[in-house]
């Protein structure tokens, strides 16, 4: 998008949601001065003294906007599966939202369409918390725990630090045979430095190595080999210590401490646990679009190799938690994705996954009763936290752990949230700012936008001091779809890209400001 529209949108973000806060402050101490919204000390202002000044406000769902109806109906546009069950939440009437939400949207733009025809989800609760998180690690015992409970009776084998002479002579003929064939100047001098250097480490490799069984303890590393710019804990274990591609994989990485704060070293936070069933098995899953499951009691349509349900998947994973001794931790939704090679290039090895289906069992920490974490995006230096399994009929095919929160003081158990017409009225407007498209060129043929999920959830908000310091937050995420087509003939969308369903508009509940979801402001 060019530099000038950016700055256009900015501006009119800025302004726009200015004025809807102004105008809907009870009183003078509520205001949310968002000027600098990411002072996560204002939201905490903001999420409280609403409570000690007037009483909670109560609207009827019908009243919020002409074009928002209750309704628990399907349509034809509806996610993965059948008709969606929407649960009962005292927030419904607390806050004056719908459970459907239907909105017609003019854009300026005539190549713009947007659309929105949702479900509204919220939490079984009648208050929203506001509470601080820091980058979190795991402890010696959820390791072990984990470890225990995937791995079994599967003895795993710590990473070998060297290579066997006969396996280094692989290497060497590899290099050999392609240096054969090669013609590219560049390549055929990478080709000869890489011989150079196999034939050194061939001279001091041991013709036999003894593998190490691996109790699933992390172990100490150093960040840095030339130059000291910390420690972290780290296990790497795998069932086939001599094939890293097949079997069993376990591993965790931990965050880094006892840093060179001299260094100018950016050190990237999220420890994690990754964990899969055998590495030859789903190696696309990765690459491929996750859709949100909307009924979960049947197979969806159309899923390839899956005989259980998505509430059997849900099952499987609740059941893991709870007889490991998790029970904190609770499943947030169930995906359905392929494992599908995308790439015009054949596979490196066979997978006896083949181009079947899985689930995705998403999970987040529990804060008295509430959940907290959703699928997240990824900030770049400081990850969201996000865990899921991957289910099929086998039981748990993969796990991933990442980024964990520490769970800091609550600012209140009780935010304080704007009722859903002022929502409602941000909404309208920021969508058609946003998805502005009259500077995209002449290229652009259409660009389509549908919402057909909305969620009042959690998500952090970081610190604009300090970059390892947030805030945890209720928001309204408007999940949906794109799609763009240009004159030249290629088009893409939600659908062609990997991962979760997209957040169209993430709105803060406390003070309507507009959160970006990959970096959290």
């Amino acid at each position: 998008m060019k530099t000038r529209q950016l700055i256009k949108q900015t501006l009119a973000w800025i302004g726009i949601t200015v004025i809807l806060i102004s105008g809907i402050a009870c009183s003078a101490p509520t205001k949310a001065d968002i000027s600098e919204k990411r002072n996560t000390e204002r939201l905490e202002a903001a999420a409280t003294v609403v409570h000690a000044s007037v009483s909670e406000p109560q609207f009827v769902a019908e009243d919020v906007v002409s074009t928002a109806q209750k309704s628990d109906s399907a349509d034809e546009n509806k996610p993965v599966g059948a008709e969606a069950i929407v649960p009962d939440s005292p927030l419904y009437d607390k806050l004056g939202a719908p459970k459907h939400y239907s909105v017609e949207l003019k854009p300026t733009s005539d190549v713009v369409t947007i659309t929105v025809d949702a479900d509204v989800y919220l939490p079984d609760t009648d208050r929203m918390p506001t509470l601080h998180v820091t980058p979190g690690d795991f402890t010696q015992e959820e390791v072990t725990r984990l470890f225990r409970a995937l791995c079994g009776d599967t003895v795993m084998y710590k990473v070998r630090e060297q290579m066997t002479r006969s396996e280094i002579a692989e290497r060497i003929a590899d290099v050999q045979d392609e240096l054969k064939t090669a013609t590219d100047k560049d390549r055929i001098k990478k080709l000869e430095s890489n011989l150079a250097y196999w034939n050194e480490a061939y001279g001091n490799a041991p013709e036999t190595i003894e593998d190490q069984v691996c109790e699933g303890i992390p172990e100490e590393r150093q960040l840095g080999i030339q130059e000291y710019l910390g420690k972290y804990l780290t296990l790497d274990a795998y069932q086939n210590p001599n094939d890293y591609r097949t079997g069993k994989h376990f591993s965790v990485h931990g965050n880094t401490y006892d840093k060179n704060l001299k260094s100018d070293y950016d050190f990237p936070v999220g420890a994690n646990v990754h964990y899969s069933r055998d590495l030859s098995y789903g190696q696309h899953l990765s690459y491929n679009v996750k859709k949100w499951i909307a009924n979960e009691n049947v197979v969806p349509a159309g899923a390839v190799g899956l005989t259980i349900t998505p509430a059997d998947a849900r099952r499987i994973v609740e059941t893991f938690w709870a007889e490991n001794g998790f029970m904190d931790m609770a499943v947030s939704g169930v995906y359905l994705v392929r494992n599908n090679n995308t790439f015009s290039d054949p596979p490196e090895r066979a997978d006896a996954m083949g181009d079947a289906h899985a689930y995705v069992v998403t999970c987040g920490k529990l804060i008295n009763g509430i959940l907290l974490p959703a699928v997240e995006q990824g900030d770049p230096h400081w990850g969201f936290e996000n865990c899921c399994f991957t289910i099929t009929d086998n039981g748990i095919e993969g796990f991933t752990w990442y980024s964990p929160y520490a769970y800091g003081e609550l600012t209140t158990d009780n935010s304080a949230m704007l009722p859903f017409d002022t929502i409602d009225e941000i909404f309208r407007k920021m969508m058609l700012v946003r998805y502005d498209e009259s500077d995209a060129g002449n290229t652009l043929t259409s660009a389509t936008y549908h919402i057909d999920r909305v969620v009042l959830e959690m998500s952090r908000v970081t610190n604009r001091k300090t970059s390892e310091k947030g805030l945890l937050v209720p928001v309204w995420n408007f999940y949906g779809s794109y799609y763009f087509t240009y004159s030249d003939g290629h088009n893409y969308g939600s659908d062609d890209r990997q991962g979760f369903p997209d957040s169209l508009l993430r709105i803060n509940a406390i003070d309507g400001s507009i959160i970006e979801p990959r970096y959290g402001c």
